[in-house]
């Protein structure tokens, strides 16, 4: 299923300089750069919570830019977040314009489904070992996600990406012999053996600890 088409109202952007961005963060505005096919760099600034809403829209989200001459009707991908290290708040983004009429290199995110029988029945682990996979498609026909059934996985089964079922208007760029996820076989956890309190001691297995050299000896009875 391809990504829903969204919208963003941006503005044009006046100033440069760290001046001008602290105020447009403390009005609840975000920084934003806009480039890429048909258009020159353009610094454009966009409200934070209107794009809080477009990246729940999933990392591949197309955007259609609104209001501002020059980019109204810009189809967009969000290319890159920067975010403050502590609040985490996004400080700035860039926007990158596509042409609908031309493939695009982007990474798909891969969506793991089901429950792997060797991890229902013997208690194994499932590893994913890739996140995303590297397609090429047309901007209206970006996937939301590419679905990876686990459930038929037993214990030292894999999947590989020549495994995976990929929609026909999608073209995969990664190698096809890469494994995706695979389920192995449950860790064991050594316990350790206790070690002896007393410095120096020598412990052997089964055997009791000796009384101590200097403890009091019963007096003997008379004879």
């Amino acid at each position: 299923m391809a990504i829903e088409r969204l919208e963003l109202e941006v503005s044009l952007r006046d100033g440069r300089g760290k001046s001008v961005t602290r105020k447009l963060r403390a009005s609840g505005q975000v920084p934003a750069i806009i480039y890429g096919s048909g258009i020159a760099p353009t610094a454009i600034t966009v409200e934070s919570l209107a794009l809080a809403k477009v990246l729940r829209g999933g990392a591949n989200a197309l955007v259609d830019v609104k209001g501002a001459k020059g980019v109204e009707g810009k189809p967009v991908l969000v290319k890159e977040i920067q975010r403050d290290p502590l609040s985490r708040k996004v400080v700035h983004c860039d926007l990158y314009a596509v042409n609908l009429q031309a493939r695009i290199d982007l990474e798909i995110p891969l969506h793991f489904v089901g429950i792997p029988r060797g991890v229902a029945l013997d208690g194994g682990v499932l590893e994913p070992l890739l996140r995303t996979l590297e397609v090429s498609c047309m901007p209206l026909a970006i996937p939301e996600s590419i679905d990876v059934d686990v459930s038929n996985l037993g214990i030292g089964d894999a999947i590989h990406v020549r495994d995976l079922v990929i929609p026909a208007d999608v073209v995969c760029k990664t190698e096809m012999d890469i494994t995706v996820t695979h389920v192995v076989a449950p860790r064991l956890e050594e316990i350790a053996a206790p070690v002896a309190a007393v410095e120096g001691a020598e412990v052997v297995p089964g055997a009791e600890a000796a009384p101590a050299a200097d403890a009091a000896k019963a007096p003997k009875a008379d004879t």
